[in-house]
């Protein structure tokens, strides 16, 4: 599905703990999707716009919601995580109603430790249509691990063949932006529920 890049907002990418290690991420995404959403503002424009990075989930939140517009252009606007970052775009959009989410190697538990609904408890109630693009080696929990959760019938999820880190092959990056580009295009004419 096309979209006109004009009926959607830019697009917040949010990075995880690791940034800037994870910069790579971001670096595949960018240049494939910024032409066909209405933009890009990254993590290190986000960071600049702060001062700092700071892994604080609830302050990286507040950061990103005193970025975003105000009325109705925040429903044309894409929020797009990895790891942590999706954690936040995620708990945003519960409060902000945007246009859509993209989640990249969601943190549903943390390897080796207890598990923490706090994590993941809010996308039972998520409205925002949402895409979780999900590796099937991740450690922070696989796509089977993510279908034991309940979660919001407004969350699609899709496994990627990688690991948490998601190093992906050019063609790899190519196939998880298709299905990001025509998620965003469902959510543009309403298809996505």
């Amino acid at each position: 599905m096309i979209v006109a890049a004009g009926r959607l907002g830019p697009a917040f990418y949010l990075a995880g703990d690791s940034f800037p290690d994870d910069v790579g991420v971001e670096r595949a995404l960018a240049p494939r999707l910024s032409p066909h959403l209405g933009g890009w503002i990254g993590q290190e424009a986000l960071v600049a716009a702060g001062g700092r990075f700071d892994p604080d989930i609830a302050a990286r939140a507040a950061q990103l919601e005193a970025m975003l517009p105000e009325g109705p252009a925040l429903s044309r606007i894409v929020l797009i995580g990895r790891s942590s970052g999706a954690r936040v775009v995620t708990q945003v959009a519960c409060r902000r109603p945007v246009l859509a989410v993209i989640c990249l190697g969601y943190p549903f538990r943390r390897p080796g430790a207890a598990e923490d609904p706090e994590r993941y408890a809010h996308l039972a109630h998520l409205a925002v249509p949402t895409l979780i693009l999900q590796g099937k080696h991740d450690a922070y929990g696989t796509p089977e691990v993510a279908r034991g959760l309940c979660l919001s019938p407004s969350i699609r999820l899709e496994p990627l063949e990688a690991d948490h880190r998601l190093r992906l092959a050019s063609p790899g990056w190519d196939a998880a932006c298709r299905l990001i580009r025509a998620f965003c295009g469902m959510a543009v004419h309403g298809l996505t529920g």
